[in-house]
């Protein structure tokens, strides 16, 4: 984990500008002194879905402009004809192996499945209105297989003080963008066991947001010219293990940062999420280094989404499958749980004053028992914080 970065405090200036009678004005805050601003990211990429397995669109360029917020990935399928089946994590599966890197290539999210990059966006704490399902640019398409949807590739932490954006100056040594599409086969990511008979056409066009260069002084007023703690680094990565019935200890071993959010997707052998659901432990215990965290009832876990977002319970079975009820919008996801750091400022996810984040170190041992229903498969969803700075408000 990065050091605290070395601060020089105000004492010394502050007693100068008393002896000379100077008026002391506090430094104006970088988001204020700052703007933010949008741009397209030059990525528009359109390729037809093939059965013979998933494409590779390539490593992209991140043009380089003031503070790194965010890349705004907006995805478009169309032209698809038939009456297709759809996987569980339709329509956001099509996107597979997202990878944004920094300039020395080391990875900051990492999104084997397009469907967890739509859980950080929804449960990440980024945005008030956080279920991509409810956009007004959602579409699901289900009669041909056509859909729309728009996802946050997020870098900024916090954007109540900017917390976490990067600098992104340099137009020799730039973040880059790595996307794959999924198959279009039968039963193979995106579609469920009957595929459309006219493939849809899909278009990634992505869009950056980023913080303006401030000034260093306007009026005589001295401004922050940075985010606070820069470099300050989020990360998203993914775990999978399989897991056998019955009682059951797993270890998380992406550790050694601050955690800030933990999202746990629980899928059964030769099932679903929705078997998920089911099979998860009823009670869960988390441990860290062998004393109990927490044990949450499973009814409890769910309630407890609901409190800190809103998002109902299951909805009738409706646009897609019944097996797809429970994730229509505005509504929980199937065989997922959620367990955040970032609740504390106001209750709800995000925005927060950093105060709930787990400090791990490399040796720490963060476990999840219980007793699992059925095998399966259990992904895990990690997003940690490595502090280059004091981040405590």
């Amino acid at each position: 984990m990065p050091t605290a970065a070395t601060m020089q405090g105000a004492g010394n200036n502050s007693a100068q500008a008393k002896k000379s009678g100077q008026q002391v004005l506090p430094t104006v805050p970088f988001i204020r002194a700052s703007s933010e601003h949008r741009e397209p990211a030059g990525i528009d990429v359109s390729r037809l879905l093939i059965t013979a397995g998933t494409q590779d669109l390539g490593v992209f360029d991140v043009p380089a402009y003031g503070y790194l917020r965010s890349l705004v990935l907006i995805v478009t399928g169309t032209g698809g004809a038939g009456t297709p089946t759809f996987d569980e994590d339709y329509p956001f599966s099509v996107l597979r192996d997202v990878a944004l890197t920094e300039p020395n290539g080391a990875v900051i999210a990492q999104f084997t499945r397009g469907f967890d990059m739509y859980l950080a966006n929804k449960w990440g704490g980024y945005r008030f209105a956080s279920d991509p399902r409810s956009s007004p640019s959602y579409t699901s398409g289900a009669t041909v297989g056509d859909f729309a949807f728009v996802l946050r590739i997020p870098i900024e932490v916090n954007q109540r003080d900017s917390l976490g954006s990067l600098p992104n100056q340099n137009a020799a040594a730039t973040f880059k963008l790595r996307m794959s599409l999924a198959s279009g086969a039968a039963s193979a990511g995106l579609w469920g066991a009957t595929a459309p008979t006219t493939q849809p056409s899909v278009r990634v066009v992505a869009y950056l947001e980023a913080w303006d260069q401030p000034e260093a002084a306007v009026a005589g007023q001295s401004n922050a010219v940075t985010p606070p703690a820069m470099n300050t680094t989020q990360f998203w990565s993914s775990q999978t293990f399989n897991v056998g019935s019955g009682q059951q200890t797993i270890r998380l071993t992406r550790v050694g940062n601050y955690i800030r959010n933990l999202i746990l997707t629980y899928r059964r052998t030769a099932g679903t999420r929705v078997n998920g659901d089911a099979d998860f432990p009823d009670p869960a215990f988390i441990y860290l280094d062998t004393r109990p965290l927490d044990t949450v009832a499973k009814a409890l876990w769910k309630h407890t989404e609901f409190e800190r977002t809103g998002l109902g319970g299951r909805a009738p079975a409706g646009a897609l499958t019944a097996a797809l009820a429970n994730d229509l919008a505005g509504s929980l996801d199937s065989g997922v749980f959620v367990y955040d750091f970032t609740h504390e400022f106001a209750g709800n996810l995000g925005m927060e004053n950093r105060d709930l984040w787990l400090p791990t170190l490399g040796s720490t041992r963060l476990e999840l028992q219980g007793n699992f229903a059925s095998a399966g498969t259990l992904s895990v969803l990690t997003n940690d914080v490595a502090v280059a700075g004091s981040v405590f408000i």
